[in-house]
């Protein structure tokens, strides 16, 4: 009988034990893996208010990807508010939080990212000729650490659109940010689309506003047939000021999309769509949070571009816009 009802006690305990693993092996399966939140860095060299609407755009994104804010990620945002000498300082800062991945905007912030680190996950934004720069090995098959979306070649295009609004254009002058690497590149660009057309170039190499002065006065003294402001053109001063310049002297002009030209009334404004740009530096981002190797990622270059005229300044200005300029125009201020 003893032994009977041990037998019938360990099998009763067996029971027990085996529906309590059961039970805790279900609860394990049950309950919620916990996930690592994940800081995201950004860091963009162009002006304070138009970093923190990048910046926006890039939480925006990831938040319709499904990642959720303090759950799944964080985002630290760092402007240098178009002081190109910040951007070191400041990308060591998103390296010692610590950043898990690291977003840029403009070719100083990218080469700061390839002068920092060869480990944190780098994803750029109109990073111009990254392979010349040597931040990839090349654009199909990245290397390293670095990979996102190049800068487009846009200075071209701004000449033959100063060739629509000027058929006899001769001579243009071209401000372009001496401070900035891709700035040099984009005014070769610029150079060899006005060979094309036939355009001679005067172009002001800029450091700070007191040499954009000096340059405006000359280029009133001269009187070209157009102004060209190159891209990566985010020195810190007064957007207003080139516009109100060029309005005044009756100046056709075209600019790039790094600042807010044509709502400041510019009368052309010519690039990349911002939006677009971030968006696709989202997908990055969540690409390699599951798992995907910088290296193996192919730089990807802008497919969306925006054409921003400003009917009220060409008014001003006694322009008339030709037909072939509204038809590209993807938005028109009036």
């Amino acid at each position: 009988m003893t032994r009977g009802l041990s037998r019938r006690g360990a099998l009763r305990t067996f029971a027990t034990l085996s529906v309590a693993a059961l039970v805790q092996s279900c609860a394990g399966i049950a309950a919620p893996v916990p996930t690592k939140v994940r800081r995201v860095g950004y860091l963009g060299g162009g002006v304070a208010a138009q970093i923190a609407t990048n910046g926006e755009t890039l939480r925006r994104a990831l938040l319709d990807l499904g990642y959720v804010e303090q759950r799944d990620i964080v985002i630290d945002v760092r402007a240098a508010d178009a002081d190109l000498s910040r951007i070191p300082a400041l990308f060591a800062e998103l390296v010692a939080l610590p950043s898990d991945i690291i977003v840029t905007t403009g070719s100083p912030a990218a080469l700061a990212a390839r002068q920092t680190t060869t480990t944190i996950p780098v994803v750029f934004v109109r990073a111009s000729t990254p392979v010349r720069q040597g931040l990839v090995a090349s654009l199909a098959r990245p290397g390293g650490n670095l990979t996102g979306i190049s800068a487009a070649s846009v200075g071209p295009k701004q000449i033959e659109f100063l060739k629509a609004l000027v058929p006899n254009l001769k001579r243009v002058a071209v401000l372009w940010n001496a401070n900035n690497p891709g700035a040099a590149i984009q005014l070769g660009d610029i150079e060899e689309g006005a060979r094309s057309l036939n355009v001679r170039l005067e172009a002001f190499a800029i450091h700070d506003a007191q040499e954009l002065s000096r340059a405006l006065e000359k280029i009133a003294t001269s009187l070209p047939d157009g102004l060209l402001i190159a891209p990566a053109f985010n020195i810190a001063f007064d957007v207003k000021l080139i516009s109100n310049f060029a309005i005044d002297a009756k100046l056709p002009h075209v600019f790039s999309s790094d600042l807010p030209w044509a709502a400041a009334g510019g009368l052309v404004e010519i690039g990349a769509n911002s939006a677009a740009e971030m968006q696709r530096a989202a997908v990055f981002v969540d690409k390699i949070f599951r798992g995907a190797r910088p290296a193996d990622l192919p730089v990807e270059l802008p497919t969306k571009f925006d054409v921003i005229l400003n009917l009220t300044t060409a008014e001003r200005m006694g322009l008339a816009i030709p037909p072939i300029v509204m038809a590209q125009a993807t938005e028109v201020i009036r």
